[in-house]
């Protein structure tokens, strides 16, 4: 999909298609959902949110899941699944995470020194089976080591 300044995303336009699809499985037009609102939302808003002409909030994305009767996880899960996405993984730099001084991150800057020992790159991704292993020595869960790893090891060159 080729970018623009108004792209939206992969992500945005799968949501806008499960909301649209959802709508329509259910025979329910915008008009109908926006008079349910209460003055929350307009068709065109709801029009906006299913074309994916501007970014959904956290807000409408909750305010959507009560007015299509679906809870906003689900909805996000269908669009994730609509496109396939799959995490990438947390880029690090070996050199900076080996000098870390950070408490928590000890375990991890061993093997950062490790790893850099046996050559390899100094920026290195790190996919999620390799955070999960790693958060497992720190005695972390994966998104408490990658806030951490993202802020005292980034890769800045």
């Amino acid at each position: 999909m080729a970018k623009t300044d108004t792209d939206t995303g992969e992500l945005a336009h799968a949501l806008g298609t499960e909301l649209q699809a959802h709508r329509e499985q259910r025979g329910w037009s915008r008009p109908a959902i926006a008079a349910c609102s209460d003055g929350n939302v307009s068709t065109k808003s709801l029009q906006s949110m299913e074309k994916a002409t501007r970014s959904v909030t956290i807000r409408q994305l909750e305010l959507a899941g009560h007015l299509y009767a679906i809870r906003p996880s689900e909805l996000l899960l269908r669009a994730e699944r609509r496109i396939s996405w799959e995490p990438t993984g947390v880029a690090v730099d070996l050199d900076i995470l080996a000098e870390c001084p950070h408490d928590a991150l000890r375990p991890a800057a061993q093997w950062a020194r490790q790893e850099r020992d046996t050559g390899s790159l100094t920026a290195r991704l790190l996919a999620p089976v390799e955070l999960a292993s790693l958060a497992g020595r720190c005695r972390l869960d994966t998104a408490e080591l990658t806030m951490l790893l993202t802020t005292q090891a980034p890769v800045t060159r």
